[in-house]
């Protein structure tokens, strides 16, 4: 389960304040895409590029579509609802934002968007991620409904960041992007000034199953990855200053993490283990290193960062943790 800390500092009640109140316009939403933006006049569009090229799109879209599961956190972010989406995993949905994600209509997956679906929502603008093994003529399957921007496919996961400013931006809203940005990054700060000793003296690791029947061993641009650099959180040395994604290690490498005195493990947002992580916890040299005969070793919900709130959520667990050590 995930442990929140109450907001101790004006900033972090400032925070409290803020998200309730951008929830409780998120839930209110209407089924025109959540804003209360009037349309511009005339249909004024704007132009921005997208993985094909120039886009024309509306100023201030009203009935927003996404073929991908990371815009519609990054929007619901700034108060925006998108009408339709595609099948997302519950278990990576920011737990308060799951009653508006079931509020919304699903178009299919990435891979597979129902035309039919989508056009009967009759959308002003379709915001997607030109993920890898996407039909070919998607793009152009998509701009025969709605005016459709798809962004190119981040290097690394840990680009989270600059995704969520641009789809913000997209609809109109990227001031709102750009703030709560400066917001995450002040209790980021924060954090690391707090914890500065513990921080000094501690080196960290993240950690999930491997299909393959072993451990992957997150590197600093990773999901999480960025959120603890921000802090000043020091990774141990199989990820330190490592590009990349993830070091893939053997059950039996495990010892290479003895430098790790605390391990951050993989759990979804509702604290559940998938299969392949369970089995690296009850590995025997899991079990040896020193983190987890210590009682360091920690489950992380919302370990895929994909948005600023739920970077914000990591931020509250590692606070947590910290205060612990």
């Amino acid at each position: 389960m995930l442990l929140l800390s109450p907001p101790r500092s004006a900033l972090d009640r400032r925070r409290f304040l803020t998200g309730a109140a951008g929830m409780a316009a998120v839930l209110g939403a209407t089924a025109c895409g959540g804003t209360d933006d009037p349309a511009p006049a005339g249909g004024a569009t704007r132009t921005i590029e997208g993985a094909f090229g120039p886009v024309e799109v509306p100023v201030a879209p009203q009935r927003v579509v996404s073929t991908d599961f990371y815009t519609p956190w990054a929007l619901l972010d700034v108060g925006y609802t998108v009408v339709g989406t595609v099948q997302a995993n519950v278990g990576g949905v920011l737990p308060e934002y799951r009653p508006a994600y079931e509020a919304m209509t699903r178009i299919g997956t990435p891979a597979e968007v129902d035309l039919e679906a989508l056009a009967a929502l009759q959308p002003d603008l379709v915001l997607g991620t030109l993920v890898p093994d996407l039909p070919v003529d998607l793009h152009d399957r998509l701009s025969a409904v709605a005016p459709t921007l798809l962004f190119e496919a981040a290097r690394e996961p840990g680009t989270w960041q600059e995704r969520a400013v641009r789809a913000a931006d997209v609809i109109g809203r990227g001031a709102d992007a750009e703030a709560l940005r400066a917001e995450y990054e002040q209790q980021a700060a924060d954090l690391g000034v707090r914890y500065a000793d513990v921080l000094g003296r501690t080196r960290f690791a993240l950690v999930r199953g491997g299909a393959q029947g072993n451990a992957l061993v997150d590197l600093p641009a990773s999901w999480s990855g960025v959120v603890l650099e921000a802090v000043g959180a020091r990774l141990g040395s199989v990820a330190e200053g490592r590009p990349g994604v993830f070091e893939p290690l053997s059950f039996e490498e495990l010892g290479r993490l003895e430098d790790c005195d605390v391990v951050l493990h993989l759990v979804d947002t509702t604290g559940e283990v998938d299969d392949n992580t369970q089995r690296l916890l009850d590995q025997p040299t899991f079990q040896a290193l020193p983190a987890a005969r210590g009682g360091r070793v920690f489950p992380l919900p919302n370990y895929y960062v994909s948005h600023y709130r739920q970077a914000q959520a990591v931020l509250d667990r590692l606070d947590t943790v910290l205060a612990g050590l």
